[in-house]
């Protein structure tokens, strides 16, 4: 299995008392993933501007408390910065951490920050969270606006040094610009099909077509407000959204990006441990385990094999 996003860290640095990255009461830890057979599980630095003016010192101390963590723990979960590193983790059944910054603008458009987070071992960055942060628009703002030319050259600048640019949170404008301008593919780690649930948060057909065409993949986001209408975020729900995006863009976009400990924790499935509920769920639905298969890691793993 490999996801393609959660906030454990923010919960890790906001409540210490909860538990560590080895085991805690949140839904992502070492020993839930071990469970569930994780390959890899990408790790956000989620930074809120609008809590946190110094948004990059923010930065800094999560990503200090990420280091210590996995340095600690490194008997079991290794943060993975080439393909090379993957392969070694496949090799040693070791947990591969995939460290990304959930909000662009922590780097306040400085391509000098961008290349140290570079060397930091980042290697995915979310251009926007819900806020304008110079570099775009968010999903909630204006949906026609381009990316600002400082925009243009950091996305620009991370597809030189190898990083994964992300869409989730970024406007129709913004994201459409990034088929334009990237040569490699480029992933919505956590997001789900607009034509199912009607927000904005969620990608238009249009969209889904276009990450598609590009090699690129779409997590499948396990958000309650994005899934549909009941009040916990149903099984049933993620797959219809996975059976959606696939039938639209093929059999090699779908991937997952639970969002777990980044959303309310109202979840059929309880935790990471428990996702082989949704492996059977998809299986029930009439698809191969070879696509099963793609959407928990295969994709994810050739988009990885391409970009780092």
């Amino acid at each position: 299995m490999i996801d393609l996003h959660c906030d454990t860290v923010m919960c890790l640095i906001d409540d210490l008392s909860q538990g560590d990255l080895y085991e805690n009461s949140w839904k992502i830890d070492i020993k839930r993933l071990q469970r569930a057979k994780s390959r890899i599980q990408d790790f956000a630095l989620y930074v809120n501007m609008e809590k946190h003016p110094n948004s990059y010192a923010r930065y800094c101390d999560m990503l200090a408390l990420f280091q210590e963590q996995v340095t600690t723990y490194s008997n079991h979960i290794m943060h993975i910065r080439s393909y090379a590193d993957i392969k070694a983790c496949y090799d040693t059944n070791k947990i591969g951490a995939l460290l990304s910054v959930e909000e662009g603008g922590v780097f306040e458009g400085d391509l000098n920050k961008l290349r140290k987070a570079y060397d930091d071992g980042v290697r995915l960055i979310t251009i926007t969270w819900n806020y304008a942060n110079g570099l775009g628009e968010p999903h909630c703002g204006d949906a026609t606006k381009s990316l600002t030319s400082k925009g243009v050259e950091f996305v620009e600048l991370m597809e030189d040094l190898g990083m994964i640019v992300d869409c989730s949170h970024l406007n129709d404008g913004g994201t459409k610009q990034l088929g334009q301008i990237l040569r490699k593919p480029f992933i919505a780690s956590h997001s789900n099909a607009r034509a199912l649930t009607n927000h904005s948060r969620n990608l238009s057909d249009e969209l889904i077509t276009l990450i598609a065409n590009k090699g690129g993949v779409i997590g499948l986001n396990f958000a309650q407000a994005f899934l549909g209408t009941s009040s916990i975020s149903r099984i049933e729900d993620i797959v219809k959204h996975g059976l959606y995006i696939r039938n639209l863009g093929g059999d090699d976009v779908v991937a997952l990006g639970t969002d777990f400990d980044g959303i309310r924790p109202d979840t059929e499935i309880e935790d990471i441990a428990h996702m082989p509920e949704l492996y059977d769920a998809f299986i029930k639905a009439g698809l191969s385990e070879d696509s099963v298969d793609k959407i928990f890691w295969k994709n994810a793993d050739r988009l990885f094999k391409e970009i780092l």
